[in-house]
């Protein structure tokens, strides 16, 4: 990010969703010459293709029914500054084409334009799927990747950068507190190695929640590891009127049911065994009454390194 800053080159962000792309974008913004400029971004998923067209381009007056006046698009709105371009994998073929041409030529002609109009915003892009195997199927322009992965970028996942994890909570911590006149002090550390051992599907975002929720609705000076598990998912509800109508149906829902308690129950009991004898796999074991094989098949089960006692300690 600090070495492709201050250029012009176009970058591309690749990452999960919930990792920090637009983060990412915001910060290469704000340590470039262009930080005194716009910076927009736009999520390419939200709109239809005819309407990402006259939102990315612009339209002129009387262009299609509606177009009661000229509209400025993001690339004009923009001027100098940054623009960054969401879920970029979700343009349609014939915009993608479009924007190819202003990569090239810095150029483009808004919606029922005859002449074309020039930019200078620098591009900066974001996805979370494979664009070459969309360009191998010809569901993305390969000569648009080539002209947007200039300088990639890779967020990896959460879960893979567990030293990340306590950082961030202290981070999301602190800021939510100043914002709600709160006063929380930490976490324990059977609440941190929690945070440090759980997959995180939904990355630094899910994070973000998970700990806004907690600075609602404790009072308590220490997140403690039962406050931290009450938050830690959002469980699905069973309504009434999703009562099982057969024997299948009853089955599938005791096993749901099952599934969404039984297994946070079953990690805490891990983590438990694996705390109070130092992270050592075949002592805790023996003393909760396992085979060290089965222990250790269900610490894989619920994503809890071997290195435990390194990682409890980060």
């Amino acid at each position: 990010m600090q070495r492709v800053a201050p250029t012009d080159c176009t970058v591309l962000i690749c990452g999960e969703h919930g990792t920090g792309k637009e983060l990412v974008a915001r910060a290469i913004h704000a340590h470039s010459r262009r930080a005194s400029e716009k910076f927009i971004a736009i999520d390419c998923s939200t709109l239809s293709p005819s309407l990402l067209e006259s939102e990315l381009f612009g339209h002129v007056k009387g262009a299609f029914a509606g177009a009661t006046q000229d509209k400025a698009g993001i690339f004009q709105i923009a001027g100098n500054g940054t623009l960054f371009l969401d879920d970029i994998a979700n343009l349609s073929l014939e915009i993608q084409g479009k924007l190819l041409r202003v990569l090239e030529a810095k150029e483009y002609k808004p919606v029922g334009a005859s002449e074309f109009r020039t930019t200078e915003a620098r591009v900066i892009s974001a996805t979370n799927k494979d664009l070459r195997s969309l360009a191998a199927q010809g569901a993305f322009r390969e000569d648009l990747l080539y002209r947007l992965d200039v300088f990639p970028i890779f967020l990896p996942p959460l879960r893979e950068r567990k030293d990340d994890i306590p950082r961030l909570a202290y981070h999301f911590l602190q800021l939510f507190c100043r914002k709600m006149s709160k006063h929380i002090e930490g976490f324990t550390e059977d609440a941190l190695e929690a945070m440090v051992n759980h997959p995180w599907p939904g990355n630094v975002r899910q994070l973000k929640n998970v700990v806004e929720r907690i600075v609602i609705m404790i009072d308590q000076p220490l997140v403690d590891l039962s406050t931290l598990m009450d938050h830690l998912e959002t469980r699905r509800r069973w309504s009434y009127a999703r009562i099982p109508r057969t024997l299948s149906e009853l089955k599938s829902f005791k096993k749901v049911v099952l599934r969404e308690h039984y297994d946070g129950v079953e990690k805490l009991f891990l983590l438990q065994a694996l705390r109070e004898h130092g992270g050592n796999i075949s002592k805790a074991a023996q003393a909760v009454g396992m085979q060290r094989s089965n222990f250790s098949a269900l610490m894989k089960r619920h994503h809890i390194p071997t290195s435990f006692k390194r990682s409890s300690s980060v």
